[in-house]
């Protein structure tokens, strides 16, 4: 038997949020997941937008405009975006018409609607061109009374769990017979040294988002800087003036006006000149460190771990992927020897009925002969378990009348 699967995690920033949408909207050139059949791209659709692509931030930012009702300032670390999976297994859309995948998807799209509110779903979009049909989603989680709370809309793990039995029942109320999908915590140790790769590259990448904001805010400064630093007339208040006496051998003495060449500054032209100077000087002391700083051999000795983590990268799938294939087969064996056991139970119990009326009086003497034989091969009684149900049933019923 086949498995639902849905999954949901929060989005923390709106960096994450644009590589969601490249990956969704098949926006990047490149792709490392070999299991992409870029000839099939193009049967990608979204159940609200169709073909045509869309910014996700915008859509999130207009949604929260339209319906958040908080009387606080949103927080700049708050949670606006929230991204999950619906899919199942490979043999549960093997020899599915394309008509029988949509109904399967249209039909998932109405348990998110239920679960989160259909103007809170900003995508559905279901990506055909990879080996298993799924549907990636997003929500923006606003609480029904206008909060913007993912705590209150995803909760935590025990909510998750509910989430996906919910989902399921929902599924199989629908006309799907599947089973629930396996916890998250099982398939995370399944996938644990695939994690800690991730948790190693992403490493560096906190490098360079950390580099990236230190620069941003260096930029800032050195635009405030330059700000002040462009070039204007400087003002002040007059030319000083030295006032002498010229004496002359007849007549009058004359008294002359010169201008020195020095200019008289108020406290407030005084004030702005020195904020240019300082300004300056901070610009020069910025470009020294900016020479001395050897940022070719910082990103040589970059790119040359990114490298490494790529051969750890392959060394692990390389490793994990048996593993998974055997387990995809013994879960495979699982399911048919728990069907196995259930027919085998229906059969018992038919069996028990029938040889209690053939034997009737005698009964209790067959029990005995089953029980040394079993006892004899150590095999357990599953024949006594049913006896000990049917006495048990019988006393409860006694106890009702």
């Amino acid at each position: 038997m086949s498995y639902s699967i849905l999954r949901v995690s929060k989005i923390k920033s709106s960096v994450n949020t644009v590589g969601v949408q490249k990956h969704v909207q098949r926006e990047n050139i490149k792709y490392n997941n070999k299991d992409i059949d870029h000839d099939k791209t193009n049967e990608n659709y979204d159940l609200i937008h169709g073909q045509e692509k869309q910014d996700y931030k915008k859509l999130i930012e207009n949604r929260i405009a339209e319906g958040y009702k908080g009387k606080r300032k949103i927080r700049n670390d708050a949670i606006k975006h929230v991204d999950g999976i619906i899919t199942s297994d490979q043999d549960f859309f093997k020899g599915m018409d394309q008509s029988k995948i949509e109904n399967f998807f249209d039909d998932s799209l109405k348990f998110l609607e239920q679960e989160y509110g259909k103007q809170n779903i900003i995508y559905a979009t279901v990506h055909l061109d990879e080996s298993t049909p799924h549907m990636h989603f997003g929500v923006v989680p606003l609480t029904k009374d206008g909060r913007l709370s993912a705590k209150n809309v995803v909760g935590n793990k025990k909510s998750l769990t509910n989430l996906q039995d919910r989902f399921n029942d929902f599924v199989n109320e629908h006309g799907y017979d599947l089973e629930r999908g396996e916890s998250k915590l099982v398939t995370e140790k399944r996938h644990r040294d695939m994690d800690k790769f991730k948790d190693l590259t992403s490493y560096h990448q906190n490098l360079a988002e950390k580099a990236e904001k230190q620069l941003l805010e260096q930029e800032k400064k050195l635009d405030e800087l330059a700000d002040i630093l462009q070039p204007k007339q400087v003002e002040f208040s007059y030319f000083e003036k030295k006032t002498e006496v010229a004496q002359k051998l007849f007549g009058k003495s004359e008294v002359i006006e010169k201008e020195t060449g020095n200019v008289v500054l108020s406290k407030e032209q005084y004030k702005n000149i020195s904020e240019q100077v300082n300004a300056a000087h901070s610009v020069i002391e910025h470009y020294k460190k900016l020479v001395n700083t050897d940022f070719y051999q910082e990103n040589l000795r970059l790119q040359k771990e990114l490298v490494k983590k790529h051969e750890e990268f392959a060394r692990l799938t390389k490793d994990i992927n048996p593993i998974l294939t055997e387990n995809d087969k013994l879960r495979k064996e699982n399911a048919m020897l728990k069907d196995l056991v259930r027919n085998l139970q229906a059969n018992i119990k038919i069996l028990y009925q029938h040889i209690k009326q053939i034997f009737k009086e005698k009964f209790k003497d067959f029990r005995e002969i089953i029980q040394t034989d079993l006892n004899k091969r150590k095999i357990e009684n599953h024949f006594e378990e049913q006896y000990q149900k049917d006495i048990q049933n019988k006393k409860e019923r006694d106890l009702e009348m």
